[in-house]
């Protein structure tokens, strides 16, 4: 694949996956307001308490399988075959296990009601399970507009059934439903619109193989699951349930911008990465343009996140909700360090080495283990204080370990990364006394992004900001295009 071929394959899969993630976040963030303003805190905290367990079985059941497969460069029918009923059996013991455990969770909460709950939500893993390889292959294969395009339609059916259901009166049973919709939909358009269909047979000689690379994965993506669901747990059984729903809402708001940025740019990178994984220093070249984009992107957002967190949370959410307030500001700044771990994790990746992921998680063990001892005698923000400073030093090893193994110095990150954190500080600071001066939340909230947005770019645009030169050279040369 040639410079060009690759850029253009790059910025096509990046654009396709920004419409897909955004798209899918203004759906979930529209939705997610109104349904927040009928529902009560408290129905937030219940379901709040099972996110843990359902993202770890939504890792348990994909199992790296994913990854290795599109990490690897020749493919066959029957790899696919193999883990696709892999996955479809693993889902059904992972349901049956879960509800077998239901009680205990229960129990452990103090929340009955949560056995009843654990029965509707569960349903999603082997619905999910159906759609895993159909997936795949359309990553593999860089064709993002029909992932992006069933993922819309999907969000879109899911999203009017949960407000319906919502406005309705069904209270906490719209939270429990809404991931089995979204699920059952995704499903129905992936199998009606893909023609890839399983073939009869299974070969555990293929899972067997696709496991050296998955297992890494695996255990390394269960203990970052962990990591990021484990504040869910100790707040639940530590403080009153509406710090739960607290911690929940601003967890679930900061995760629409996280997930929008990496999200788009790990899906769009990694299969495009692994097919030049052999030429060291293009790859180099590619890591660099990469995290320059994300710091570009990413720090100025969690930024303005951060500052107008007061006005953006008083102005969409009713009173009940406005102490999630602190809850939001600080998990952004952790979104800053999270986002930027994801995408160093996706050139470890690339170069085969998933134990090097599986290493860095282990200090990612030691880290939260030492500040939640530290801190779960303190109130609930201390915690969540704690959480970001975990965040960061996880962050800091993983760079040191993409260094080991991908030749991408820490000093070379870090000077990628800097000028972008400075621009990122410099608006942080001229746009937080504002605050003080403007009353109105609609009008400080407009002024604030605005005034941030021209800080920024202006600010970029002086000191010949690269990244900034080519994006809007890239549009220049687009609407040259279409004229």
């Amino acid at each position: 694949m040639s410079e060009s071929s690759l850029k253009q394959k790059t910025i096509g899969a990046l654009l396709w996956n920004l419409l897909d993630r955004m798209g899918q976040q203004v759906l979930l963030f529209i939705v997610g307001i109104l349904v927040a303003n009928i529902l009560s805190v408290e129905d937030y905290a219940l379901v709040g308490m099972l996110a843990i367990f359902s993202a770890i079985a939504n890792i348990v059941l994909d199992s790296g399988f994913s990854a290795a497969l599109i990490q690897k460069k020749e493919t066959t029918a029957e790899e696919f075959s193999s883990v696709f009923w892999f996955n479809l059996g693993m889902s059904i013991l992972l349901y049956g296990v879960l509800m077998g455990c239901s009680p205990l969770i229960a129990r452990f909460f103090n929340q009955p009601k949560l056995v009843e709950l654990s029965a509707v939500i569960f349903l999603a893993l082997p619905i999910n399970a159906l759609t895993i390889i159909q997936s795949t292959i359309l990553n593999k294969q860089i064709r993002f507009k029909p992932l992006t395009q069933i993922n819309l339609y999907s969000m879109t059916v899911s999203g009017i059934a949960s407000l319906a259901m919502a406005l309705t009166g069904c209270g906490v049973w719209t939270l429990a439903l809404q991931p089995v919709i979204l699920a059952a939909a995704r499903a129905t358009l992936l199998w009606s619109r893909e023609n890839w269909r399983p073939q009869r047979t299974f070969r555990f000689a293929v899972i067997r193989s696709l496991f050296g690379f998955a297992s890494s994965l695996l255990l390394a993506s269960l203990i970052n699951t962990c990591f990021l669901n484990i504040y869910s747990v100790i707040i639940g059984k530590l403080f009153p349930q509406k710090q739960l729903g607290y911690y929940t809402q601003g967890n679930k708001m900061c995760d629409m911008g996280v997930s929008l940025i990496y999200g788009s740019i790990q899906n769009a990178t990694f299969p495009i990465f692994s097919t030049i994984q052999n030429e060291r220093e293009r790859l180099i070249r590619a890591y660099r343009k990469t995290i320059r984009f994300t710091a570009f992107i990413t720090l100025p957002i969690m930024a303005g996140l951060f500052v107008t967190a007061g006005p953006v949370i008083r102005l969409l959410l009713k009173e009940e909700w406005w102490p999630s307030i602190p809850f939001f500001q600080l998990l952004c700044l952790g979104g800053c360090f999270t986002i930027l771990t994801a995408i160093n994790n996706n050139f470890i990746k690339v170069s085969g080495r998933s134990d090097g992921i599986l290493k860095i998680e282990y200090y990612k063990i030691a880290f939260t283990v030492a500040v939640v001892l530290l801190t779960y005698r303190e109130d609930v923000l201390t915690m969540v204080a704690g959480l970001v400073v975990t965040r960061l030093l996880v962050y800091i090893i993983n760079m040191i370990y993409t260094a080991h193994y991908t030749g991408y110095r820490f000093s070379m990150q870090l000077m990628d990364l800097l000028p972008y954190a400075g621009l990122s500080i410099l608006m942080t600071l001229l746009l937080l006394p504002i605050g003080g001066w403007i009353e109105n939340q609609l009008l400080l909230l407009v002024t604030q992004a605005a005034a941030g947005t021209v800080i920024y770019i202006g600010t970029a645009y002086i000191t010949g900001s690269k990244i900034l030169k080519d994006s809007l050279e890239l549009i220049r040369k687009k609407k040259g295009h279409e004229q």
